[in-house]
C-alpha cells in the first residue's frame, strides 16, 4: 500500500468521524431546543398535590366506605324484616285460604239446605192452595146445603101453616 492510499484512508476516516460527531452534536442541540420549547409552552402546576391532601382524601374515602357499609347493613336488616313479614303474610294468607274454603263449604251446604227448604215451601204452598180450594169448595157446598135445608124447612113450615122464623136447629 502506498502512502497516498493510507493518507486517503485516514482522511476518509477522519471525515466520517467528524460527520458522525457533528450529527450527534446537532441531534443533542435539537433535543435541548425541543425540551426548552416544551418547557416554555407548558404551564407549571401551581397547586401540586401534597401528601397531606392525599392522606385526607384517603381518610374521607374510608369514612365514605364505612358509611356506605353501614347503609348496606341497614338495608340488609330491612330486607330481613321484609322477608319475615312476607313469610308471616304468606302464613296468614294460607290460614285465611283454609278459612275461606271452610266458609265456602258451609255456604254450599247452606245453599243446598235453602234449595230443599224452598222446595218444601213450594210444596207447602201448593198443599195450602189445595186445602184453600177444598175449603172454598166445602164452604160453597155447605152454603148450598144450608140454603137447600132452609128452603125445605121454609117450604115445609109454610105448608103446615106454622109460622116460624125459618130457622132450624140442627
Amino acid at each position: 500500500m502506498t502512502t497516498g492510499s493510507v493518507l486517503h484512508r485516514a482522511t476518509r476516516k477522519a471525515l466520517v468521524v467528524g460527520a458522525t460527531a457533528s450529527v450527534i452534536g446537532a441531534g443533542a442541540m435539537c433535543v435541548e431546543y425541543a425540551a426548552n420549547w416544551r418547557a416554555d409552552s407548558a404551564p407549571l402546576d401551581a397547586n401540586a398535590v401534597s401528601a397531606t391532601s392525599i392522606g385526607s382524601s384517603l381518610d374521607a374515602q374510608h369514612q365514605r366506605t364505612r358509611a356506605l357499609a353501614g347503609e348496606i347493613d341497614q338495608v340488609a336488616l330491612q330486607m330481613a324484616d321484609l322477608r319475615s313479614a312476607l313469610q308471616a303474610a304468606n302464613g296468614a294468607m294460607a290460614a285465611q285460604s283454609d278459612s275461606a274454603s271452610t266458609v265456602q263449604d258451609q255456604l254450599e251446604a247452606a245453599q243446598t239446605k235453602l234449595a230443599a227448604m224452598q222446595g218444601q215451601l213450594k210444596a207447602a204452598q201448593a198443599r195450602l192452595a189445595q186445602l184453600n180450594a177444598a175449603a172454598a169448595k166445602q164452604a160453597a157446598l155447605n152454603a148450598s146445603s144450608t140454603r137447600t135445608i132452609v128452603k125445605k124447612a121454609v117450604t115445609t113450615t109454610g105448608a103446615s101453616g106454622a109460622g116460624g122464623s125459618g130457622e132450624h136447629d140442627d
